[in-house]
């Protein structure tokens, strides 16, 4: 018993493991070995029904690229032709035994076994004489790197990995599908076009794009075209897309299969990486309707639609546009119409863009065609029958044949060059509004771009598409930059403010002008000259420097020349110091003047005669002094720096810089320049203060130069506070400092011009001449007794002086009249006290009548000259009770005036002649009457 139960329990482990075994042969099975498709080829004409001749073949169904749903169709279609035409290999049918591959490199290596050894087609002694496909490029490389072990050529139609020209490593193998390196020419012609020199790679790690893009690195650098980041990613694009972002790319070449690229582009819409600023290049064969597959992604259609709206696309030229008839008779139109037909039967339920392969199906058809000819021709040279792998020379018979491919297919010429590979044009594309738009053929032989479709040649309507433009004088949307630009726009002073400020300084100036004018023609008027025109011409000549320099201030911002710069820089500080020197120093001599009049000191004759030009002189020599120093130990240089603010627009940050002259030690310069000019307004301030009681009709303007002084210190104070806080606004700077020039200029000429102008207008004022008749007549009048006959000269500083001299011994001598008057009056009271009748008549009080005739003589016989306003004479009459006379001298009292001729203007001076020059006393006589 327990041996049969022994025997029953292992018979049921056994049975378990057999079925155990059998699904995992399944699962092996079903991952190594690939179904055979099934074939539907039309019998063959009645000349080719006895022998047959195999060729292997491989179209994926599934996987991540099923380029053969539309290719088989395709290649069975060309057999079909072939067969029928007697032409071609007469005697003999072209039978294919094909396979699924699955886009898998193992699966295509399993199936490259088994149609090598284990016959699954024909009789046990058929072998295959070349190998239609694969379609993928890592199915290629890893078959067509053994093919050449069993002698077996392999002729693909849709493998593009640049890996695949090496002839070494690949002898045996051919394609119609150009290199993924034709594509690379064809991007640099396009961003040498749109001027973008900053790109990026995205690669998925697969050998086909990392030898496509190390091939683009090398024609990119030949260009001059930066590959700022090259970025590999397997499954999840994600962190590729950040660091793409990061990095500001907005160029991008893009190099995966169409699974990987909906993983991209919607990851790239997550990441807000899209748009009219990114321009993104793919490959040209997925299907029309790939970024619609939204299965295995997160993204709706609309959101994928967004992310690849406007993409571009590079692809050799799969179908001709010619109408001539091909090879097999059918024209390349006539061919598609006839495989949609067979498509629609096959995929009832999908479009027919949306097939894999679709796009690659004439490469197949044109394959299946020169593989035909290339047996064909081999078949006058040898006996295909006879070809097994180890016979080398018939290898190279139709090797050779291959070579010699030359005709004219639905994808177009069809030829092969010394390493296999398919020359051809490259069509470029642009997705616009969710559908592909053919823009442009490249020849890669000649280099030369063919515009489609009414494409422009500047390639502007690939950015200005979505939009109608009624003229060509409307705005268009550039290509997008390669990065964000970044332009610097140099600060400019705002043209409104400038040309407001220079009308302002251009009637200033004229204004200027005319009181220049005025002042000389009219220096000789009364009015005029007695405010010392050359002092007011000295301050308008300075005035209109500093006018002048406002022009000036603005004009810099207006170059870009450094150069032109700093010498702009230099005339306009040197203009402007030596404006304000020669403009204040006149009014700053006019004030020392009035100040050495009005304090009585003595004036060097000298000075008195150079007193404006020495002043003046000085400033200017000190403004020199410091300019020269300046521009030697450390001169002005050329800087531009940054604001800070900037703004972004299409792309476009435009960083504002800001222009100007500084040195190392520029604000104490500066600061130099505000102390000096400073301390000449405060000197300025100090001597209006001290002369503000002061009034000389000598400079009858004093008090309008005081004025103009405090509104100069007012005004200047401001602006130069200002300027040096909002340094770095131009627009503020150049008006404070232009408002305080023309606003200083203004003010003062018109304080110190506009009462001469209206006087000249009223006609109030006299010429020198008349003034100087009546001074000769009154000079002629009052010094007759001495037989004085001068003549009115010209002010001099000596006839200051003795001015000066007079007014002071006026001052004394009226201190003594006063107090000889008092000694009087105490005389007179004594005189009262010795009599009770006495009568004080009246006390008279003689003033200067100068309509009086000749001066009276005393008694002893002398000119009195005029009586001076303070001068007394007192006719007194007295009463006694004893009558008697009494008669009272006065002897020591005696009013004489003398009469001094200065510049046509009289000055009376009383003196008192007793005790300054008893030569020439006088005396006057009070008599009283005794009754």
């Amino acid at each position: 018993m327990l041996l049969e139960s022994l025997c029953s329990s292992n018979r049921r482990l056994l049975f378990f493991l057999y079925i155990c075994y059998g699904y995992f042969f399944q699962c092996i099975h079903s991952i190594t070995i690939a179904h055979q498709l099934q074939i539907n080829i039309s019998p063959p004409i009645a000349t080719k029904q006895e022998k047959t001749l195999w060729i292997g073949g491989m179209f994926p169904q599934t996987g991540e690229w099923a380029g053969g749903e539309a290719a088989f169709p395709a290649a069975i279609k060309a057999l079909d032709q072939i067969n029928q035409r007697e032409d071609i290999l007469p005697g003999y049918y072209l039978n294919l035994s094909a396979y699924d591959t699955k886009c898998s490199a193992g699966l295509g290596t399993t199936i490259l076994y088994e149609l090598l050894y284990n016959k699954t087609f024909g009789n046990v002694n058929s072998s295959i004489l070349m190998l239609l496909g694969p379609a993928c490029s890592p199915v290629s490389t890893a078959v067509g790197e053994a093919a050449k072990m069993w002698n077996l050529i392999v002729l693909s139609y849709g493998s593009s990995s640049p890996a695949l020209s090496n002839r070494a490593r690949f002898h045996t193998f051919f394609r119609t599908h150009p290199p993924a390196t034709l594509h690379n020419p064809t991007r640099i012609k396009f961003f040498e076009l749109f001027a973008w020199k900053r790109i990026a790679i995205l690669i998925q790690t697969e050998e086909v794009w990392q030898s496509t893009a190390e091939n683009l690195e090398v024609l990119a650098r030949k260009h001059n075209v930066h590959i700022a980041v090259r970025q590999l990613f397997d499954n999840d694009p994600s962190h590729a897309i950040s660091n793409l972002q990061k990095d500001d790319i907005r160029i991008i070449v893009g190099l995966f299969y169409e699974e990987k690229a909906r993983k991209v582009f919607c990851k790239a819409y997550q990441q807000k990486y899209f748009g009219e600023s990114y321009v993104w290049w793919l490959i040209g064969w997925y299907a029309d309707n790939w970024f619609l597959k939204i299965d295995d992604i997160d993204c709706t259609a609309e959101q994928m639609s967004r992310a690849v709206e406007g993409h571009f696309t590079t692809e050799i030229q799969m179908l001709t546009d010619a109408k001539t008839r091909t090879i097999s008779g059918l024209t390349a139109q006539e061919f598609i119409t006839d495989l949609n037909t067979t498509l629609k039967q096959l995929f009832p339920k999908q479009p027919i863009e949306s097939v894999g392969g679709y796009v690659e199906a004439p490469l197949a058809y044109d394959a299946t065609w020169a593989l035909a000819l290339a047996l064909n021709r081999s078949l006058g040279r040898t006996n295909l029958e006879e070809w097994s792998y180890g016979n080398v020379d018939m290898k190279e018979i139709m090797m050779d044949d291959m070579k010699k491919t030359d005709f004219f297919g639905v994808s177009g010429a069809v030829k092969f060059d010394e390493l296999g590979n398919r020359m051809s044009k490259v069509v470029v594309e642009q997705l616009r509004n969710g559908f592909y738009h053919r823009l442009a053929r490249f020849d890669a032989e000649k280099g030369s771009i063919e515009w489609l479709n009414g494409e422009e040649s500047d390639g502007s309507r690939c950015w200005n598409y979505k939009h109608n433009y009624s003229s060509n004088h409307e705005k268009r949307r550039l290509a997008p930059y390669d990065q964000m630009q970044i332009s610097n726009k140099v600060l400019e002073i705002s043209r409104t403010l400038y040309l407001t400020m220079s009308c302002f300084a251009a009637l200033g100036l004229l204004f200027s002008f005319v009181c220049l004018v005025l002042n000389i023609v009219y220096r000789k008027r009364k009015f005029i000259w007695q405010s010392k025109p050359m002092y007011n011409n000295c301050a308008l000549i300075g005035g209109i420097i500093c006018l002048a320099d406002v022009f000036l201030l603005g004009a810099d911002s207006q170059t870009d020349n450094p150069t032109r710069f700093v010498k702009l820089c230099q005339l306009k500080g040197s203009l402007l110091a030596a404006g304000f020197s020669i403009c204040y120093g006149g009014l700053l001599a006019k004030l020392v003047r009035t100040y050495l009049l009005s304090t009585k000191k003595t004036i060097n004759p000298i000075w008195s005669m150079c007193e404006l030009f020495i002043i003046v002189g000085s400033l200017l020599l000190i403004d020199l002094i410091v300019f020269v120093i300046w521009h030697i130990k450390d001169p002005l240089v050329f800087t531009s720096e940054p604001t800070g603010d900037s703004s972004i627009l299409n792309d476009v940050k435009t960083v504002f810089k800001l222009q100007q002259c500084r040195s190392k030690q520029n604000m104490i310069w500066i600061g130099l320049l505000y102390s000096i000019k400073g301390i000449l307004i405060v000197i300025g301030i100090y001597l209006s203060y001290e002369t503000r009681a002061s009034k000389l009709e000598m400079i009858n303007d004093a008090h309008l130069v005081r004025m103009c002084t405090y509104n100069i210190f007012i005004v200047c104070l401001i602006s130069a506070s200002l300027t040096l806080i909002i340094e770095r606004n131009q627009d503020a700077d150049f008006a404070f400092a232009s408002i305080a020039i023309i606003l200083c200029c203004f003010v003062s000429f018109g304080l110190i011009f506009l009462p001469k102008i209206l006087c000249l207008i009223r006609g109030r004022d006299q010429s020198l001449s008349s003034i100087d008749d009546k001074d000769h007549a009154t000079s002629n009048s009052t010094t007759a007794g001495h037989g004085s006959n001068s003549t009115t000269q010209q002010l001099s500083s000596e006839d200051e002086e003795k001015h000066r001299k007079l007014i002071a011994e006026n001052e004394q001598l009226r201190a003594l009249i006063a107090e000889r008057e008092a000694r009087v009056n105490e005389l007179i009271e004594k005189l009262k006290q010795h009599g009770s009748n006495i009568v004080i008549r009246d006390v008279q009080r003689f003033t200067t009548n100068p309509n009086s005739g000749p001066t009276s003589a005393n008694h002893d016989g002398e000119s009195t000259g005029l009586i001076d306003s303070t001068a007394y004479v007192m006719r007194r009459r007295s009463t006694f009770a004893n009558p008697i006379t009494l008669s009272t001298h006065l002897s020591n009292t005696a009013i004489s005036t003398t009469t001094t001729s200065v510049t046509g203007k009289v000055v009376e001076v009383p003196t008192e002649m007793n005790h300054i020059d008893p030569k020439h006393s006088s005396t006057s006589s009070y008599r009283e009457s005794v009754c």
